[in-house]
């Protein structure tokens, strides 16, 4: 076999599509990221978000309206929380709010789904006179521009693994769990889906995975109690085999931060792919934090979190 041979037949096996149970060593930006320096970093995307979760309601044998899950908040510093992202649970009757979705997902009794409610406080668009009041979603209801992401199970056994649809981007992520990442624990990938239900040879290149960590009170891994639950979110760019950390969650709520150009790079790459479709109206911030929290909303529910 000749050179020029050998190295097409390396960079495509790169590209192979791996089993979830099957994890391969990539080379990680955190470790150099938490190394003290004598210069500060200067953060480029950083943000806090609260969990909030409705008051419990008595159970209805027929749900003809919506259920609120969890509402999501934004911290920003020295404002506020900011409700910007609400979890809901579809009526029982057909639901036809996903219509306008470029992959037009339907949504079953068992789907969750994401509006948004204010906009996002971002380096752009700081918390200000400016910003728009919050939307009075319980009485004027639900609208179809309102929603920007569903997550859906699989409708039967061909199809076994959840698949999470965003409203301004025509590939579809689908999710699979297995027991991977440094310890060994529970950790769930996302790959890019086309909307033919092809995943590209681009588009396997980058994953987003969480992976589950249980922390100790003084912050060091350990065993303890579902309450020091955490969740990390690698971005896994299988080119150049390189995971960075961009996020954590707990049952609390996440924190994103972003601090190399470098992973920025990899993140405009990972939103490329994803064909964000003409008009849309997010940028690489907003499509960000939609796409950690709708993600980790996910992980939520498989963990049965959402209570």
């Amino acid at each position: 076999m000749d050179v020029a041979k050998a190295d097409y037949l390396d960079r495509k096996m790169d590209f192979a599509v791996e089993s979830p149970d099957t994890m391969q060593t990539y080379d990680s930006d955190t470790s150099s990221e938490e190394r003290l320096s004598s210069q500060p970093i200067k953060t480029r995307i950083q943000a806090r978000f609260k969990i909030a979760r409705p008051p419990p309601k008595s159970s209805q044998l027929l749900r003809l309206s919506p259920k609120l899950l969890l509402q999501i908040q934004q911290i920003p510093p020295n404002h506020r929380p900011v409700p910007v992202l609400e979890i809901w649970q579809p009526p029982l009757r057909k639901s036809k709010l996903t219509r306008s979705f470029p992959q037009r997902p339907k949504l079953g009794t068992r789907d969750i789904y994401a509006t948004i409610n204010e906009p996002y406080i971002t380096n752009n668009q700081p918390y200000g006179k400016d910003h728009p009041q919050e939307q009075d979603t319980h009485s004027n209801g639900i609208q179809e521009k309102d929603i920007v992401a569903a997550m859906c199970q699989p409708p039967s056994s061909d199809t076994p693994t959840p698949s999470i649809h965003f409203r301004d981007t025509k590939c579809v992520w689908q999710a699979s769990a297995s027991s991977a990442g440094p310890e060994k624990g529970t950790c769930y990938r996302f790959v890019i889906r086309k909307e033919e239900n092809t995943t590209g040879t681009e588009q396997c290149r980058m994953i987003m995975q969480w992976e589950k960590r249980t922390l100790a009170a003084d912050g060091n891994a350990a065993s303890g109690s579902p309450d020091n639950e955490q969740f990390v979110l690698m971005a896994i760019d299988r080119k150049i085999r390189r995971k960075s950390r961009i996020a954590t969650m707990t049952r609390d709520g996440f924190e994103i931060s972003v601090r190399k150009s470098s992973i920025l790079d990899h993140l405009r790459a990972c939103l490329a792919l994803t064909e964000p479709v003409a008009g849309g109206s997010a940028n690489l911030e907003t499509w960000l934090y939609t796409l950690v929290l709708t993600l980790g909303v996910s992980v939520a529910s498989q963990e049965g979190w959402l209570g």
